[in-house]
């Protein structure tokens, strides 16, 4: 084999492992989301959830770095889920639904004016989330504002960021 053969060989091998290198990178990002899909960011611990608008600051500002983005409120356990609504049925049984805002870099405020929840008995957890589709995702978000018109105990609030098909 000449020294050109030798030289080309080495070329074309090193070309293959630089292909076979980025396509496992690739794929191990895959397979790192199909174990834990969400992103989450906490933004406060045990919080009461009042009247009056909390204004939280998160340690850092929250960015949009996946397909969805919500706000968790992490219940309390005293707190069930309306049944046929997005409201949140308290220990004394009245039904409260929180507002959510985001203010954005821009000096925009955000409602996030779109509830959910869903609750696993077997583990105890309910979460009440809130998201707007149409958040912009070319700024960050540097404050969180939430109220009720009643007391609502949380665990925690946190930001989670996922993709709908790494959860399907």
């Amino acid at each position: 084999m000449n020294r050109n053969s030798k030289i080309i060989l080495l070329v074309v091998g090193f070309v293959c492992m630089i292909s076979v290198a980025f396509f496992s990178f690739s794929k191990f990002g895959e397979i790192y989301r199909l174990f834990n899909p969400y992103l989450d960011q906490e933004i406060a611990g045990t919080t009461i959830v009042s009247s009056e608008w909390s204004e939280i600051v998160p340690k850092k500002p929250l960015k949009v770095e996946r397909q969805i983005q919500v706000i968790v409120l992490d219940l309390d356990k005293s707190i069930r889920l309306e049944r046929d609504g997005s409201g949140l049925v308290l220990p004394d049984g009245s039904v409260v639904t929180p507002q959510v805002q985001l203010l954005g870099d821009d000096g925009k405020t955000y409602d996030l004016n779109h509830p959910s929840s869903w609750s696993n008995p077997s583990t105890g957890v309910t979460y009440a989330e809130f998201s707007l589709p149409e958040l912009p995702k070319d700024r960050a978000y540097s404050k969180v504002r939430i109220r009720a018109d009643k007391a609502v105990r949380c665990r925690r609030i946190f930001w989670r960021n996922y993709n709908q098909w790494d959860v399907s």
